[in-house]
């Protein structure tokens, strides 16, 4: 059983318990909060994009969902990074969904930002690509290192990834197979300079989506 704490329900531990009680519990533990945390309706995709602390106890987030507001599941959980901004698409069909995201602690217990509720729009019939996350963005140059892609499929066989300047030019290309169900690919970026570029998915025919990305120095 995980136990995931909200400031709210911080302070109603701490009204039950006495201040001995309360250090014992949780002493020398990071009660880190998201700083921001939005939600964005494109077609049957939902965009969550998120900004962390940057508290370095935290060793994972996992975005979660849910259709009534009380029983979340984990739709996929992303490792911490170097940037406190954090970028996640998944694809959402029915007309309103509730949304959270989940901290993770070396030390403590879990902490979960608010709730954010979507509605969306989705006409189930329009051929796609399939919704894909990735991180870090903005992509830190001097560190350099792997682009992590993340999307649920749900039949496509392949995936093709292009990474375009703003003038439409191809710079890295990667062709993936794909399986049913969660996907997570890594693509090298090392040659980026500073810069705004898009990265445009297609897959089996379906029409490509684009998505911009940063690389800062």
């Amino acid at each position: 059983m995980k136990f995931i704490f909200t400031k709210k329900t911080l302070g109603k531990i701490k009204n039950c318990f006495s201040i001995m009680a309360l250090s014992f519990l949780f002493v020398g533990t990071a009660q880190a909060d998201i700083v921001e945390f939005n939600t964005e309706a494109n077609a049957c995709n939902a965009i969550l994009s998120w900004v962390s602390d940057g508290d370095s106890d935290i060793s994972s987030y996992e975005v979660q969902k849910s259709l009534n507001g009380i029983n979340f599941s984990t739709i996929t959980t992303i490792r911490r990074v170097t940037s406190n901004n954090y970028e996640y698409t998944t694809r959402q069909t029915e007309d309103r969904a509730h949304y959270r995201i989940v901290e993770n602690h070396t030390s403590t217990f879990p902490t979960a930002s608010a709730v954010k509720v979507l509605k969306t729009n989705c006409n189930t019939g329009i051929i796609d690509a399939p919704a894909i996350g990735f991180y870090p963005n903005p992509l830190m140059a001097s560190i350099g290192g792997d682009l992590h892609i993340t999307l649920e499929n749900e039949g496509a066989k392949m995936l093709s990834i292009q990474i375009t300047d703003i003038t439409g030019r191809v710079i890295l290309k990667q062709e993936n197979e794909l399986h049913q169900g969660l996907n997570q690919i890594d693509m090298n970026v090392n040659e980026l300079t500073v810069g705004s570029y898009l990265i445009v998915t297609s897959a089996d025919g379906a029409a490509p989506k684009a998505t911009r990305f940063i690389v800062q120095k």
